[in-house]
């Protein structure tokens, strides 16, 4: 390391704490607080001492021994990333934080520069670089992590979600209904058809009633899946019939042109009071 990188990196050092503190009162000073628990005067200390590690973090990016800074990073990420994410913590806040220690920085290395006659111009512009490109690594290896987990989350959802939409419940040995609610786009129709096929054929019946009275919108997906359904259940020994036709359900089915014919019945009751 060069003399003035020294200099600077003992200065941040020493000034540590007058960052942190600053940067607090920056935060509690906010006419808008946050909405995180986390940024509650409560959690002071908690939050100073995380802070510190950032900080620390910070400074180690002006040392030439950059796989201490690669560990440093990954130290920082396991530990204020499970912090952040195990309190929801809304990630546009995370950044702001951070945004906010990167202006104490920036703050404290400018009244090095002015105080220091030795410090030059170039000297300055390489440490706000530097400080620069910290924060933004941080920023972008905290913001891969949120986004991966929330992706796995939903994901996660997703799939509860259409298990859940998918209730095929068998009324007696012969006769299973499948209710259907809300909309149905191209990927709940797959998997509509596969849950379907799966649980009729493991259920050993005769009839599957698909209820349509709840759908809030009857697309051409939707009718294409009724009829490929139709044509599979068939194959398999399992007559497909279909309750709350409305008739609009009906001319959108007609125009559809399909060779194969459903059973249809204005009500679930119909259903039951005929296949029952």
């Amino acid at each position: 390391m060069q003399k003035s990188e020294i200099d600077i990196t003992n200065y941040l050092k020493e000034n540590t704490p007058n960052m942190i503190s600053e940067w607090l009162d920056s935060i509690y000073s906010m006419e808008k607080p946050y909405t995180s628990f986390v940024y509650a005067p409560l959690y002071k200390d908690e939050l100073r001492a995380d802070s510190k590690q950032t900080a620390s973090l910070i400074i180690d990016f002006f040392s030439t021994d950059k796989e201490q800074f690669e560990s440093s990073l990954t130290n920082w990420l396991n530990h204020m990333y499970k912090r952040r994410m195990e309190n929801e913590v809304p990630l546009p806040e995370v950044l702001m934080t951070l945004d906010k220690l990167r202006y104490q920085f920036l703050k404290w290395s400018g009244k090095f520069a002015i105080q220091t006659e030795s410090f030059t111009k170039n000297d300055y512009y390489e440490v706000v670089h530097a400080i620069n490109f910290a924060f933004d690594i941080i920023n972008e290896k905290f913001t891969d992590l949120y986004f991966t987990q929330i992706m796995h989350h939903l994901s996660a959802q997703q799939s509860m979600i259409e298990e859940i939409s998918t209730p095929i419940i068998s009324i007696t040995d012969h006769i299973a209904i499948l209710p259907l609610i809300g909309h149905v786009d191209d990927d709940r129709a797959k998997h509509l058809m596969e849950t379907a096929t799966s649980r009729c054929s493991q259920l050993n019946i005769d009839y599957l009633c698909i209820d349509l009275s709840a759908i809030t919108t009857f697309e051409t997906t939707l009718v294409e899946m009724l009829f490929s359904l139709a044509d599979i259940l068939k194959l398999l020994g399992i007559e497909l019939v279909l309750s709350g036709i409305t008739p609009k359900m009906a001319q959108q089915m007609v125009l559809l042109d399909a060779d194969i014919e459903i059973p249809a019945y204005h009500s679930l009751k119909e259903v039951l009071h005929e296949k029952v």
